[in-house]
Formats: structure tokens, C-alpha cells, sequence
């Protein structure tokens, strides 16, 4: 989660438009959810909260996704997955008898491609949820507190 400042530049249909000047950050740039890329002008759209106005300036709340998940779920997964199915081909000696190399390569193989399927599967689900959407934390100093009917209708 990182907090951003920025300047509402326009307000139409209950969505704002906010500008952010800020330069590219790693961080940044796997978020995804500004329009621009690179050390320039980012636009970011947000639902619109009562007493916002044009010109004024916000305070951004934007959730973005945990690189540590990905990371272990895509590299630490399959290894271990791979090293486990190994294992397990070394204790099933009455497949394949005669080639115990053969089993325990392909224990481990398969195993390897169970891991990809559950990564994938978690990864689909995951991008099917989508990201929570920044969210107005402040209007130029005021704290912005939702009402109990956003509140429910948001589902927190």
C-alpha cells in the first residue's frame, strides 16, 4: 500500500481524474494502476467523494500487489515441488523396478508441472478478483471519512 499526493484535474460521472508528479519508482512501475509510464505526469482515475473539487489537492491510497507472493509462488513452488516429487520417486521403487533414475526424474517432472498448474490456476484466480482501486484518503488537509452506506456497499 503507498500513499501518492496529487491535484484533481477533472470530474465527471462520479470518477475523478488525479495528477501525479512523481518519478518512476521500481515500486511504480509494477503497480500498474497509473495511465503513464516512465518519469513523467501520472493519471490516476478514482471515484469521486463528496467536497471534492477541481485544482484541489488529495491524498491517494493505492494497493498494489505483493511482489513476494508472485516471487515465491513462480520460483520457491516449483523447486520444491520438483525436489519433493523426487523423493517421493525414490520410495516408490515398484514403478519402473529396473530404472530408478527414469522414476525418480519423472516423479520429479511431474510434480514440476503439478506446481506450474496450481501457480497458473492461483495466478487466473488472483487476476480475476482484480486490485482494490485507489481510494481519496484526504482533501487538502480534511480527512475524508466514508459514510456507513459506502462502507456497505463496498463490502468492508
Amino acid at each position: 500500500m503507498r500513499i501518492e499526493e496529487g491535484i484533481v484535474k477533472t470530474i465527471d460521472n462520479g470518477r475523478a481524474v488525479v495528477e501525479i508528479k512523481k518519478a518512476s519508482t521500481e515500486a511504480c512501475a509494477r503497480c500498474g494502476v497509473c495511465v503513464a509510464a516512465g518519469d513523467t505526469i501520472r493519471l490516476i482515475e478514482v471515484e469521486a467523494v463528496p467536497g471534492l473539487s477541481l485544482g484541489k489537492k488529495v491524498t491517494l491510497q493505492i494497493d498494489s500487489p505483493s511482489a513476494y507472493k508472485s516471487m515465491s509462488l513462480l520460483l520457491f513452488l516449483p523447486i520444491v515441488a520438483f525436489i519433493t516429487g523426487c523423493m517421493i520417486g525414490v520410495k516408490v521403487d515398484f514403478i519402473l523396478p529396473e530404472t530408478p533414475n527414469l522414476r525418480i526424474g519423472l516423479f520429479g517432472l511431474l510434480s514440476f508441472a503439478f506446481s506450474l498448474i496450481v501457480a497458473s490456476l492461483y495466478d487466473r484466480r488472483i487476476r480475476s478478483k482484480g486490485f482494490q482501486p485507489p481510494e481519496i484518503l484526504s482533501i487538502e488537509g480534511q480527512t475524508y471519512y466514508p459514510t456507513e452506506e459506502e462502507i456497505y456497499a463496498k463490502g468492508d
